[in-house]
């Protein structure tokens, strides 16, 4: 059981089925065959081998000519008419197609119905979603997510051809340093400001130091190794305020508080890198891997008139108005604008209030007898591993 409510004035219980559950073991064949060297040999036998696995992950395969890509998991078939996003009755109409409680058993989708693939020209992960048109749980994912940061410069390598070793992981750690929220979703809203001129000078300022970061790259990066300052700290400090500002300004009037409060206690409109709410809490890296970036992005396209692939049903910002959301916009920005730097940054047990580096910082977990200083703030929570093989089994 997940959760208690009221349904039509009677008492319900929400609960949750695992296609996985009673068969936690059954995983072991996948791992077997994938642990078998004389059977995975190529993309077809690997991707064999890991359809047996029964829980969903995400796997991929390499060698000196070939790779590939599959989710695993049993997905059973829902009803006729079920959404998945959407909870049902506990009736046999709503019941998985075909599916046994005593063994927990049901009809699965196919292999080929899984997202797959073989020899695409690139892959990326990141925590984005599996494939196009494909839904997550989180329910956030959308036209931007910190994936992108991976892509754009992957794709770009890929583009010009001859990609190398060092290239690829330059191309990683550069990702690694980008502000999600500066790169892909500040221009657009630099672009509604500056729609018409700002004569605020408050306003006009911060813009200044916005459009200043956004042409330096959007990194949060130090003004220079081991100074514990960043570059271009003013616009950062003003984005770090102005983001859950401007979000709550945007959405709120046409959500309503209830629904807007109550939509943010599942997906929080922000995770920068000195926030403490995420999988990982603070000081851990993982950044901008949940937040509100796709809404407010696809509602600000939508606003400078712009085409938007699955869009939202109505604008937000302004009510759809350039010159309202605008003044949203801009009103927001200004009370950012005005926050110090310890109202920001308040502090914990390990920085003092208004130290942007260190609330930024990642703090290594002690193991042993020896202790390490924090590092500078990088989108990379876990290590990575260069691989790359020059001959065939």
């Amino acid at each position: 059981m997940e959760y208690r409510a009221t349904a039509g004035g009677k008492k319900v219980a929400y609960t949750t089925l695992r296609s996985s559950f009673l068969h936690e073991a059954d995983s072991i064949i996948g791992f077997q065959m994938l642990n078998d060297p004389d059977y995975v040999k190529s993309p077809q036998t690997f991707q064999s081998a890991v359809q047996h696995i029964n829980y969903t992950f995400n796997w991929f395969y390499a060698d000196s000519t070939h790779t590939a890509y599959y989710n695993s998991g049993d997905n059973p078939v829902r009803a006729t008419g079920v959404d998945a996003e959407f909870p049902v009755w506990a009736q046999a109409a709503y019941e998985w197609r075909n599916w046994n409680p005593a063994t927990n058993t049901a009809d699965y989708t196919a292999a080929s119905a899984h997202p797959n693939s073989v020899d695409q020209d690139y892959y990326i992960s990141w925590n984005n979603k599996q494939a196009k048109d494909y839904t997550t749980a989180s329910w956030g994912d959308g036209s931007v997510h910190r994936g992108n940061l991976l892509e754009d410069r992957v794709k770009k390598l890929v583009a010009a051809g001859g990609v190398t070793r060092a290239s690829l992981v330059k191309a990683m750690a550069d990702a690694a340093l980008a502000d999600l929220r500066a790169e892909d979703v500040l221009p657009k809203l630099l672009r509604v400001i500056n729609s018409s001129t700002v004569t605020d000078t408050t306003a006009a300022a911060a813009v200044g130091k916005l459009s200043a970061w956004v042409t330096a790259g959007a990194k949060r990066t130090e003004t220079s190794a081991g100074s514990k300052a960043y570059a271009n700290a003013d616009a950062i400090r003003i984005l770090d305020a102005w983001w859950p500002l401007l979000v709550k300004a945007e959405f709120e009037p046409g959500l309503g508080s209830d629904l807007f409060t109550a939509f943010t206690s599942n997906l929080p409109t922000d995770e920068p890198p000195s926030s403490a709410h995420g999988p990982t809490g603070a000081h851990a890296g993982s950044s901008f891997q949940y937040g509100w970036w796709s809404y407010v992005d696809k509602d600000i396209r939508a606003v400078l008139g712009e085409p938007v692939q699955g869009g939202l049903e109505k604008s937000y910002c302004g009510s759809g108005s350039l010159s309202a959301c605008r003044d949203t916009l801009i009103s927001t920005l200004k009370e950012a604008a005005g926050k110090t730097a310890a109202q920001v940054y308040p502090g914990d047990d390990q920085c003092s209030a208004g130290d942007q580096w260190c609330a930024d910082s990642i703090v290594q977990r002690t193991l042993g007898g020896i202790k390490h200083g924090k590092i500078t703030w990088q989108n990379r929570p876990t290590y990575q591993q260069v691989v790359e093989y020059t001959s065939h089994r």
